[in-house]
């Protein structure tokens, strides 16, 4: 995807009318045009009339079209002569917002790559990057508004402003370039590793995209303290490992992390433990968070996990999936105990506890065993352990060893 960036400025006869300040831009502005004019028809009546009435850019699927020097104001901000907007705001209008669609989605990005080029040529941070509706009570820009996007769009222009200045982005306006590769500058060392790497959610729920475009179809959801493998980055998302779709890697929604290698391999023997931290934690079928959920897990019982992928964790068991996001377990460490000789436990903490047959409270209950019994262990698995009896096994959580 890209655009084609043409200049179409306005006559200078007009400044009086159109642009009558110089300007050193201090914010860039986003606009929705509220029709569904292309970027060139925006631009021709704009420096056609003798409305006091102008902006610097319009943005379709296709061109982006200069209108008004940026070394000028322009009157787009509803915020008077002196207003910060109109006085020190460059003014980018995306097309086709009335109706939407697929032409406003493509337009939307095309801007979101002119608006990181604009603040990074005017040395501005992301904070200088504004709505029309901060400097005036309009509703503007409407659709990103009624959609509840602006925070996401904010992201996505965070993302190629990083980008270009960690020389994975043009910076040239004129490129027209729509994309974030590993290596646009000669160089200079991508910031993203070539192969697969990990990330941690760090905001409270972030949206999974069918495709790699922050306006494409949300296909799920992920939450803070979740941690997921990424095999591919476009357009400021990641694509999850377990294929179920792509999300943000703005700064403000993830981290880069360092996972445990022991934590990722399928090598029984390179298990590890977790205890249950939250009330209850959804067993799932795959290793997806959108995935069938098969069963629960609660709040103090242990695990052996052989498994990671995609911030969800393989039961030993075969039960299926559950979270490792630190918000739902945390990792512990077992003794030696389980071995095959034995060891006793006592019944703690209720009066009755079920028998499962199996290592998981969605296997079976066959019987139950009363406070204070004591009971011969002669296997562990996901915090279980096997009666030596061959009844069945009981929650180690609810007993004590003695």
């Amino acid at each position: 995807m890209s655009y084609i960036f043409k200049e179409n400025l306005v006559s200078s006869s007009k400044y009086s009318i159109k642009c009558p300040y110089t300007m050193t831009p201090k914010y860039v502005v986003c606009h929705n045009t509220a029709n569904d004019a292309s970027a060139v028809n925006e631009i021709s009546y704009m420096i056609g009339n003798n409305n006091s009435v102008s902006y610097h850019l319009a943005v379709d699927d296709t061109y982006v079209i200069q209108g008004i020097p940026f070394n000028r104001n322009a009157w787009h901000a509803g915020d008077g002569s002196s207003g910060l907007g109109n006085r020190y705001g460059i003014a980018v209008e995306i097309c086709y917002s009335k109706s939407g669609g697929s032409k406003y989605t493509a337009a939307e990005e095309n801007a979101v790559y002119v608006m990181a080029r604009l603040l990074y040529q005017y040395d501005l941070g992301i904070d200088a990057l504004k709505q029309h509706a901060d400097f005036s009570a309009k509703n503007c820009p409407h659709r990103i508004r009624d959609e509840g996007r602006w925070n996401s769009v904010k992201s996505r222009v965070a993302t190629v402003l990083n980008a270009i200045k960690n020389g994975q982005c043009s910076a040239n306006l004129s490129s027209g370039t729509t994309t974030i590769s590993s290596s646009d500058s000669p160089g200079e060392s991508p910031s993203l590793p070539e192969s697969n790497f990990t990330v941690k959610v760090i905001c409270d729920e972030l949206n999974i995209r069918k495709e790699a475009s922050f306006t494409s179809q949300v296909v799920g959801t992920v939450k803070k303290g979740e941690v997921y493998t990424i095999v591919e980055v476009s357009n400021g998302l990641g694509r999850l490992k377990s294929g179920v779709g792509w999300i943000s890697m703005g700064t403000d929604y993830v981290e880069k992390v360092t996972v445990d290698s022991s934590s990722t391999s399928t090598d029984s023997s390179s298990s590890f433990t977790v205890k249950v931290i939250c009330n209850e934690l959804n067993i799932r079928k795959e290793a997806s968070f959108t995935s069938q959920v098969v069963g629960t897990v609660k709040k103090g019982d242990v695990y052996t996990i052989v498994e990671v992928s995609n911030g969800l964790g393989r039961l030993k068991s075969g039960a299926g999936w559950i979270s490792m996001g630190t918000d739902y377990v945390e990792k512990v460490t077992t003794t030696s105990s389980s071995s095959s000789s034995g060891y006793q436990v006592k019944i703690v903490n209720c009066s009755v506890l079920n028998v499962r047959s199996g290592a998981g409270t969605s296997y079976p209950v066959v019987t139950t065993v009363k406070a204070n019994e004591v009971y011969t262990i002669v296997d562990e698995s996901n915090g279980f352990g096997k009666l030596k009896s061959g009844a069945g096994w009981i929650s180690l959580s609810y007993t004590k060893k003695i």
